[in-house]
């Protein structure tokens, strides 16, 4: 019963995941950029202050490797 929980929470982080890294925008991602249009500095520039869904990508992140460790522990007990 507890892995069939931790699969669960396992399978929503990773698709909370790919949704939250889905819809960010990525620096470069004018269309300019694709062709080489001077955006070759701002790609590899400074990062400003991380945005609200940078943070909640971190913590989903942190959050599914932690839920990967236990569903190993328990996987190997």
């Amino acid at each position: 019963m507890t892995f069939q929980i931790i699969l669960v929470i396992h399978v929503l982080l990773a698709l909370g995941l790919v949704g939250l890294i889905l819809i960010q925008h990525g620096k470069g991602a004018d269309a300019g950029a694709a062709f080489g249009s001077g955006a070759a500095g701002s790609v590899f520039g400074a990062r400003g202050a991380h945005s609200f869904l940078y943070k909640l990508t971190a913590v989903l992140a942190i959050g599914f490797f932690c839920n990967q460790h236990k569903s190993c522990v328990l996987c190997f007990k």
